[in-house]
Protein backbone atom coordinates (compact mmCIF):
# COMPACT_ATOMS: atom_id res chain seq x y z
CA UNK A 1 0.00 0.00 0.00
CA UNK A 2 1.37 3.31 -0.66
CA UNK A 3 2.14 5.99 1.88
CA UNK A 4 -0.40 8.25 0.60
CA UNK A 5 -2.82 5.41 1.18
CA UNK A 6 -1.92 4.04 4.38
CA UNK A 7 -2.21 7.75 5.79
CA UNK A 8 -5.94 7.61 3.94
CA UNK A 9 -6.75 4.77 5.29
CA UNK A 10 -5.50 5.30 9.31
CA UNK A 11 -7.18 8.46 8.83
CA UNK A 12 -10.38 7.30 7.96
CA UNK A 13 -10.03 4.57 10.72
CA UNK A 14 -9.68 7.49 13.26
CA UNK A 15 -12.96 9.41 11.51
CA UNK A 16 -15.23 6.05 12.13
CA UNK A 17 -13.69 5.11 15.80
CA UNK A 18 -15.12 8.74 16.78
CA UNK A 19 -18.34 7.98 15.78
CA UNK A 20 -18.77 4.72 16.82
CA UNK A 21 -20.56 3.51 20.31
CA UNK A 22 -21.32 7.17 21.09
CA UNK A 23 -24.87 7.67 18.70
CA UNK A 24 -26.77 9.39 21.41
CA UNK A 25 -30.11 7.58 22.21
CA UNK A 26 -33.29 8.22 19.86
CA UNK A 27 -35.60 10.42 21.18
CA UNK A 28 -39.07 9.83 21.06
CA UNK A 29 -40.68 10.55 17.33
CA UNK A 30 -43.76 12.02 19.19
CA UNK A 31 -43.33 13.71 22.30
CA UNK A 32 -46.64 14.64 23.61
CA UNK A 33 -47.25 17.91 25.86
CA UNK A 34 -45.87 20.78 26.33
CA UNK A 35 -43.22 19.64 28.93
CA UNK A 36 -42.42 16.48 26.85
CA UNK A 37 -42.01 18.71 23.64
CA UNK A 38 -39.73 21.45 25.39
CA UNK A 39 -37.52 18.23 26.93
CA UNK A 40 -37.53 16.49 23.51
CA UNK A 41 -36.01 20.35 21.74
CA UNK A 42 -33.71 20.84 24.77
CA UNK A 43 -32.35 17.43 23.64
CA UNK A 44 -32.18 18.24 20.34
CA UNK A 45 -30.64 21.10 20.99
CA UNK A 46 -27.75 19.53 22.76
CA UNK A 47 -27.41 16.81 20.28
CA UNK A 48 -26.64 19.77 17.60
CA UNK A 49 -24.15 21.29 20.63
CA UNK A 50 -22.59 17.63 20.89
CA UNK A 51 -21.98 17.55 16.45
CA UNK A 52 -20.88 20.78 16.37
CA UNK A 53 -18.51 20.15 18.79
CA UNK A 54 -17.40 16.71 16.96
CA UNK A 55 -16.94 18.70 13.65
CA UNK A 56 -13.69 20.00 15.07
CA UNK A 57 -10.85 17.65 13.71
CA UNK A 58 -8.78 16.38 16.85
CA UNK A 59 -4.84 17.29 16.39
CA UNK A 60 -3.74 13.99 15.84
CA UNK A 61 -6.21 14.36 12.62
CA UNK A 62 -4.70 17.04 11.20
CA UNK A 63 -2.77 16.44 8.37
CA UNK A 64 -1.10 19.34 6.64
CA UNK A 65 -0.83 19.08 2.76
CA UNK A 66 -2.92 16.00 2.90
CA UNK A 67 -3.02 13.96 -0.37
CA UNK A 68 -4.64 10.74 -1.40
CA UNK A 69 -2.35 8.33 -3.34
CA UNK A 70 0.66 7.93 -4.21
CA UNK A 71 2.17 10.26 -6.42
CA UNK A 72 4.44 8.04 -7.35
CA UNK A 73 1.95 5.11 -8.31
CA UNK A 74 1.55 5.19 -11.96
CA UNK A 75 -2.05 3.21 -11.66
CA UNK A 76 -3.88 6.63 -12.59
CA UNK A 77 -1.94 6.81 -16.04
CA UNK A 78 -4.77 3.58 -17.40
CA UNK A 79 -6.22 4.64 -20.59
CA UNK A 80 -8.78 3.24 -22.59
CA UNK A 81 -8.94 4.10 -25.97
CA UNK A 82 -6.92 6.87 -25.43
CA UNK A 83 -8.87 8.29 -22.35
CA UNK A 84 -7.45 8.50 -18.88
CA UNK A 85 -9.16 6.66 -16.80
CA UNK A 86 -10.95 8.30 -13.78
CA UNK A 87 -11.10 6.90 -10.20
CA UNK A 88 -14.45 5.26 -9.06
CA UNK A 89 -14.43 7.10 -5.75
CA UNK A 90 -13.31 10.77 -5.36
CA UNK A 91 -10.47 10.98 -2.55
CA UNK A 92 -11.79 13.38 -0.06
CA UNK A 93 -10.10 14.55 2.84
CA UNK A 94 -11.63 12.31 5.55
CA UNK A 95 -11.22 15.13 8.40
CA UNK A 96 -13.06 17.38 5.91
CA UNK A 97 -15.95 14.89 5.18
CA UNK A 98 -16.07 14.31 9.13
CA UNK A 99 -16.90 18.16 9.71
CA UNK A 100 -19.41 18.59 6.93
CA UNK A 101 -21.55 15.27 8.04
CA UNK A 102 -21.12 16.56 11.61
CA UNK A 103 -22.43 20.18 10.79
CA UNK A 104 -25.19 18.61 8.84
CA UNK A 105 -26.47 16.76 11.58
CA UNK A 106 -26.24 20.06 13.75
CA UNK A 107 -28.50 21.73 11.10
CA UNK A 108 -30.65 18.97 11.31
CA UNK A 109 -30.85 18.55 15.49
CA UNK A 110 -31.40 22.21 15.71
CA UNK A 111 -34.38 22.33 12.98
CA UNK A 112 -35.95 19.87 15.26
CA UNK A 113 -35.39 21.87 18.43
CA UNK A 114 -37.03 24.63 16.65
CA UNK A 115 -40.05 22.57 15.45
CA UNK A 116 -40.96 20.94 18.52
CA UNK A 117 -40.73 24.66 20.97
CA UNK A 118 -43.22 26.00 17.98
CA UNK A 119 -45.52 22.74 18.79
CA UNK A 120 -45.34 23.30 22.27
CA UNK A 121 -46.44 27.01 22.16
CA UNK A 122 -48.88 25.63 19.78
CA UNK A 123 -50.34 23.63 22.17
CA UNK A 124 -50.47 26.78 24.80
CA UNK A 125 -51.80 28.89 22.55
CA UNK A 126 -54.62 27.02 21.49
CA UNK A 127 -55.47 26.37 25.16
CA UNK A 128 -55.75 29.77 25.77
CA UNK A 129 -57.65 30.65 22.58
CA UNK A 130 -60.25 27.45 23.79
CA UNK A 131 -60.60 28.61 26.99
CA UNK A 132 -61.04 32.88 26.67
CA UNK A 133 -64.27 33.68 28.67
CA UNK A 134 -64.77 31.22 30.60
CA UNK A 135 -64.95 31.47 34.08
CA UNK A 136 -61.68 30.41 36.47
CA UNK A 137 -64.36 28.27 38.28
CA UNK A 138 -65.59 26.27 35.29
CA UNK A 139 -61.79 25.65 34.42
CA UNK A 140 -61.66 23.70 37.53
CA UNK A 141 -63.70 21.12 36.71
CA UNK A 142 -65.93 19.48 34.09
CA UNK A 143 -69.12 20.16 32.63
CA UNK A 144 -69.70 16.29 33.30
CA UNK A 145 -69.09 17.37 37.39
CA UNK A 146 -72.41 18.41 37.28
CA UNK A 147 -73.61 15.21 37.91
CA UNK A 148 -77.44 16.22 38.38
CA UNK A 149 -77.64 17.54 35.46
CA UNK A 150 -77.08 14.42 33.15
CA UNK A 151 -80.63 12.83 32.38
CA UNK A 152 -79.20 9.26 30.21
CA UNK A 153 -75.90 8.08 29.60
CA UNK A 154 -75.77 5.54 26.33
CA UNK A 155 -73.26 3.14 25.27
CA UNK A 156 -72.42 4.44 21.16
CA UNK A 157 -72.27 1.71 19.05
CA UNK A 158 -71.27 1.26 15.22
CA UNK A 159 -72.04 -1.41 13.55
CA UNK A 160 -72.82 -3.33 17.03
CA UNK A 161 -68.80 -2.43 18.28
CA UNK A 162 -68.83 0.05 20.95
CA UNK A 163 -67.15 3.18 20.21
CA UNK A 164 -68.16 5.78 22.88
CA UNK A 165 -71.03 7.22 24.85
CA UNK A 166 -73.98 9.81 24.29
CA UNK A 167 -74.42 11.62 27.12
CA UNK A 168 -77.73 13.32 27.67
CA UNK A 169 -78.26 16.70 29.65
CA UNK A 170 -81.32 17.60 31.54
CA UNK A 171 -82.69 21.35 30.40
CA UNK A 172 -80.34 23.41 32.25
CA UNK A 173 -81.29 27.43 32.74
CA UNK A 174 -78.81 29.60 30.53
CA UNK A 175 -76.75 26.34 29.02
CA UNK A 176 -76.35 26.09 25.55
CA UNK A 177 -74.34 24.02 22.94
CA UNK A 178 -72.01 26.70 22.46
CA UNK A 179 -71.00 27.21 25.71
CA UNK A 180 -70.49 23.12 26.27
CA UNK A 181 -68.64 22.81 22.86
CA UNK A 182 -66.19 25.56 24.28
CA UNK A 183 -65.94 23.57 27.59
CA UNK A 184 -65.95 20.54 26.46
CA UNK A 185 -62.83 21.89 23.48
CA UNK A 186 -61.21 23.89 26.65
CA UNK A 187 -60.28 21.05 28.78
CA UNK A 188 -59.45 18.75 25.58
CA UNK A 189 -56.34 21.59 24.78
CA UNK A 190 -55.38 21.28 28.55
CA UNK A 191 -55.24 17.65 28.31
CA UNK A 192 -53.21 17.75 25.24
CA UNK A 193 -51.22 20.25 26.76
CA UNK A 194 -50.56 18.20 29.57
CA UNK A 195 -49.62 15.03 27.35
CA UNK A 196 -53.35 13.84 27.82
CA UNK A 197 -52.52 13.35 31.58
CA UNK A 198 -54.79 10.45 33.02
CA UNK A 199 -54.91 12.08 36.17
CA UNK A 200 -56.67 15.57 34.74
CA UNK A 201 -60.36 15.72 34.98
CA UNK A 202 -60.18 11.81 35.57
CA UNK A 203 -64.12 11.70 36.03
CA UNK A 204 -64.66 13.47 31.90
CA UNK A 205 -65.75 11.21 29.69
CA UNK A 206 -64.56 12.88 26.28
CA UNK A 207 -61.06 13.11 27.56
CA UNK A 208 -59.36 9.68 26.47
CA UNK A 209 -56.83 8.83 24.12
CA UNK A 210 -58.19 9.57 20.52
CA UNK A 211 -61.71 10.89 21.12
CA UNK A 212 -64.06 13.86 20.07
CA UNK A 213 -66.94 15.19 21.11
CA UNK A 214 -69.62 15.91 19.43
CA UNK A 215 -72.65 18.48 20.47
CA UNK A 216 -76.21 18.26 19.26
CA UNK A 217 -79.53 19.68 20.26
CA UNK A 218 -82.56 16.88 20.47
CA UNK A 219 -86.01 17.59 21.91
CA UNK A 220 -84.94 20.57 24.30
CA UNK A 221 -82.09 18.75 25.83
CA UNK A 222 -78.16 18.61 24.53
CA UNK A 223 -76.52 15.64 23.92
CA UNK A 224 -73.01 15.17 23.86
CA UNK A 225 -71.02 12.13 21.32
CA UNK A 226 -68.09 11.16 22.54
CA UNK A 227 -66.43 8.66 19.61
CA UNK A 228 -63.19 6.94 19.59
CA UNK A 229 -62.05 3.97 17.64
CA UNK A 230 -59.54 3.05 19.99
CA UNK A 231 -61.28 -0.06 21.58
CA UNK A 232 -59.79 0.45 25.34
CA UNK A 233 -60.71 4.10 25.64
CA UNK A 234 -64.38 3.89 23.88
CA UNK A 235 -64.76 1.66 27.24
CA UNK A 236 -63.02 3.96 29.47
CA UNK A 237 -65.02 6.70 28.16
CA UNK A 238 -68.24 4.40 28.71
CA UNK A 239 -67.15 3.59 32.08
CA UNK A 240 -66.28 7.40 33.26
CA UNK A 241 -69.37 8.43 32.35
CA UNK A 242 -71.95 5.49 34.04
CA UNK A 243 -70.04 6.58 36.72
CA UNK A 244 -71.38 9.66 36.97
CA UNK A 245 -74.77 8.57 37.48
CA UNK A 246 -74.56 5.18 39.00
CA UNK A 247 -77.69 3.16 38.80
CA UNK A 248 -79.74 5.85 36.74
CA UNK A 249 -77.68 4.37 33.53
CA UNK A 250 -79.70 3.88 30.64
CA UNK A 251 -78.69 1.45 27.87
CA UNK A 252 -80.54 1.16 24.65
Amino acid sequence: MSLGMRHFSQLAFLIAAMGCGSSPPSLAPHPQGYAGRMEAADEHSELAEQHRQAARPPDSARIENYQCGDPDDRSDQLTSGGQRLMPMVPCWDPVEEHAQRERAAARREDYLAHKERRSAAALVETKLDACRGLSAAELGHSPFAHRSAIAAVIPHEVAGVVRGVRIVFKPVPRLSQGWLEQAIACHRAEFERLGEAPTYLSDDPTLVRGATATVSSRGGHLEVVVETRDDVAANVALGRARDLVGPRTADR
